[in-house]
């Protein structure tokens, strides 16, 4: 693990370029303000703890967004994807099982039973056919009528009662069951998703495009969640600060365009102004005075377009 340092801010060149910028204003006819170039980092982490297994980057490696940074071991997580589509499949078949009703099966054995019943109605219409005239002539006793009566409506009662169990069994279950079982489903289908955006999570990708300036864990080393893995310096990433007194913040304006000057530029660059600062404050300790107002400053920031040549900590002069 690469100990992490924070980058280089001069604070103590920016109060010697002050010191230049105020006391020297007055004898230009551009007002010409000494400042540094600041650098908004992007710092990449990951959001869950564990060891690096793959990294692709290092210090000055060139990244797209979208671009593949490193990986974690992932071994748990594709356990619990796994371990949740399991338990998806059980729940649709389960949900599945009760919209469908019985089994095939038991259909078939119901069917056979039905099939039976009938065949007995069939038999006790015509024994209760032949009997019947048979009683009436007084060629059969009166016990005869009685018992082919009684076969008779124990067949049909038992035709009765098969095709009710055939419907019964052809039906899903119970309303509550069903919607119970559904709920099981929709529930696993969601614990799945969750394992799988964990699982993902797990791989980290480049949030925006630039360079890579410091890696402070490599592959091999674990790291806790939100600890910064590496930094990154977005080609957009580069802004001038410097510092204006009450006499000057008049002519500057959010948007407005400043000229940018510095050591190694064969001309100056143009950077557009971002913030300026509602509330004055102190200027550096070394040109402190109480008799001068121009002691209490504005902090203005101006952002660099992509290209420009200029670095994280250099001196630059700023006049419009």
């Amino acid at each position: 693990m690469r100990i992490m340092t924070p980058f280089f801010k001069p604070a103590t060149l920016a109060a010697g370029f002050l010191l230049l910028s105020i006391s020297g204003c007055s004898q230009q006819d551009e007002p010409v303000h000494l400042g540094y170039v600041e650098a908004d980092w992007t710092y990449v982490s990951a959001p869950a703890a564990g060891r690096i297994i793959d990294q692709t980057v290092s210090e000055g490696s060139r990244v797209a967004p979208g671009d593949f940074l490193f990986q974690l071991d992932s071994t748990a997580e594709e356990a619990a994807v796994s371990e949740a589509g399991a338990r998806l499949n059980q729940a649709k078949a389960q949900a599945d099982d009760l919209s469908t009703g019985a089994r095939p099966p038991e259909i078939k054995r119901l069917e056979a039973q039905l099939s039976a019943a009938r065949a007995r109605l069939e038999k006790a219409t015509s024994e209760r056919d032949r009997i019947l005239p048979l009683v009436d002539q007084g060629f059969a006793p009166k016990s005869q009528r009685d018992t082919v009566e009684a076969e008779f409506d124990a067949a049909t009662a038992a035709v009765h009662a098969a095709e009710q169990d055939l419907k019964v069994a052809a039906l899903p279950a119970r309303d509550a069951s069903r919607m119970a079982a559904d709920a099981a489903a929709k529930s696993a289908e969601a614990a799945k998703s969750a394992a799988e955006y964990r699982l993902n999570e797990r791989r980290t990708i480049a949030p925006v495009g630039g360079r890579v300036e410091e890696v402070f864990f490599r592959k091999g080393e674990f790291v806790t969640p939100g600890a910064p893995i590496l930094a990154i310096l977005p080609d957009d990433g580069l802004k001038v600060r410097f510092y204006v007194p009450e006499t000057d913040l008049s002519g500057l304006s959010v948007g407005q365009s400043v000229s940018v000057a510095a050591d190694g530029l064969a001309s100056p660059v143009k950077a557009n102004i971002s913030f300026i600062a509602h509330e004055a404050e102190f200027a550096p300790p070394v040109i402190y005075a109480r008799h001068s107002r121009e002691k209490l400053v504005f902090m203005v920031e101006a952002k660099v377009p992509v290209g420009a040549g200029l670095h994280p900590g250099l001196p630059v002069e700023v006049n419009w």
